[in-house]
């Protein structure tokens, strides 16, 4: 028997789920309001998922598929969420075990549960890529050892299976090898990868406002109040800065992103984007405040507030926000077989413990569809307290 490779683990997102309620159903997605019998049901009604999923595997399209199970569809119109019960959700090992036990070939798919506006929905999401023809090695249930079903518009017909030529046009027009791309998180003073999860250890400092802090009176003495050196320039607002530099230096860590060209094939133009959540505070290196100084000499430093007007090398990073999320953008450039881009340096903060993750996507010209990927952040986070005697008392 083929074996099965190793899959991208698909993660789902507010975002395209709502997008796919607004879709009809036919090659790319199906929907099913209630949950397929599978746990200690009969082979005719398990027949019924697994037609389904080998239908849609045969299909001829260039993206992927999804079932979504406890939404009931609204031709022209955004279709209805009714959810189904916690525990009727599938267990996507089982899933599998079952599916390719009894195909000729491993089918690349993945069931996912999902949660929406508080209901739980399921999810079965297909490959683009198969190895098609797939079919049955035996009967089962319903379905016919040897026939090709196919997902024909928005039904698979069990009276309608592939032709003798269609059959034969699957066998020669599987797709040529493409390029597969890895996103992980990388050390952040060496070029090594560390994974798709990393720990991160913050402190969340509380320093005093900005109101309470006095402040920095002049020392000098001026002969006769005349000021003689003209350079040197003090700074009245040290301490302030100072609380400000405190509490983002210890909040904020260094992280970095690799992306890797596993494929086989080169990706032109390969660009990575991830979605950060509100929850967490992000900033390029450029604008983590600089330890201040009591006394400067020359005028204002503006280098923190400067950023190159063009992105020239690849792995520069580029973060914009609104009011629910940051995106990272990282431009790669293009990526031969087996090369590793790393991203230049940036900061992330987080207020809270916990798991934080990170949804994103790689574009690039030869890929049909984007490649997702999800990284996640684990934090601990440690709460203290600057107060005003400390802060004066530390070491300028």
């Amino acid at each position: 028997m083929e074996r099965a490779p190793q899959r991208t683990e698909w993660h789902v997102t507010n975002e395209l789920f709502e997008s796919l309620l607004y879709e009809e159903e036919g090659t790319e997605i199906d929907f099913k309001k209630e949950q397929y019998p599978f746990v200690n049901a009969t082979d005719d009604d398990k027949s019924e998922l697994l037609k389904d999923i080998i239908g849609f595997a045969n299909a001829w399209r260039r993206s992927k598929a999804y079932i979504l199970i406890g939404v009931e569809e609204v031709r022209g119109d955004k279709s209805i969420v009714i959810g189904i019960a916690a525990s009727e959700q599938l267990d996507d090992h089982s899933l599998q075990q079952f599916v390719n036990s009894i195909v000729n070939k491993p089918v690349h798919f993945q069931y996912r549960a999902f949660t929406y506006e508080g209901k739980q929905v399921g999810i079965i999401v297909l490959d683009e890529d198969q190895p098609r023809p797939i079919y049955l090695k035996r009967n089962y249930g319903k379905l016919e050892m040897e026939k090709v079903y196919v997902r024909w518009g928005s039904s698979t017909n069990l009276t309608r299976p592939a032709s003798l030529d269609e059959i034969a046009r699957m066998g020669a027009g599987r797709p040529r090898e493409r390029a597969e791309l890895k996103v992980e998180f990388a050390e952040v003073d060496r070029d090594n990868s560390i994974g798709t999860s990393v720990q991160m250890e913050c402190e969340f400092c509380d320093v005093p406002e900005q109101k309470d802090i006095p402040k920095l009176p002049d020392s000098r003495e001026y002969p006769f109040g005349i000021k003689t050196d003209y350079l040197r320039v003090h700074n009245e607002n040290y301490y302030r800065e100072l609380a400000e530099y405190e509490f983002m230096t210890r909040l904020c860590r260094p992280t970095r992103i690799t992306v890797t060209n596993v494929g086989g094939v080169a990706a032109q133009n390969v660009r990575l984007e991830v979605v950060v959540p509100m929850g967490i505070g992000l900033m390029p290196v450029e604008y983590l405040p600089k330890k201040p100084a009591k006394e400067s000499y020359g005028g204002v430093d503006m280098s923190h507030a400067i950023r190159p007007a063009f992105r020239r090398d690849p792995g520069e990073v580029e973060i914009d926000r609104n009011d629910d999320r940051f995106r990272i953008e990282i431009d790669c450039k293009d990526l031969q077989p087996g090369r590793q881009v790393w991203s230049d340096k940036f900061y992330v903060g987080m207020a809270r413990s916990g798991d934080y993750p990170l949804h994103g996507r790689v574009f690039a010209d030869n890929l049909p569809t984007p490649q997702e990927f999800s990284l996640t952040i684990k934090a601990d986070v440690k709460n203290t307290v600057l107060s005003l005697k400390q802060l004066r008392a530390i070491k300028a």
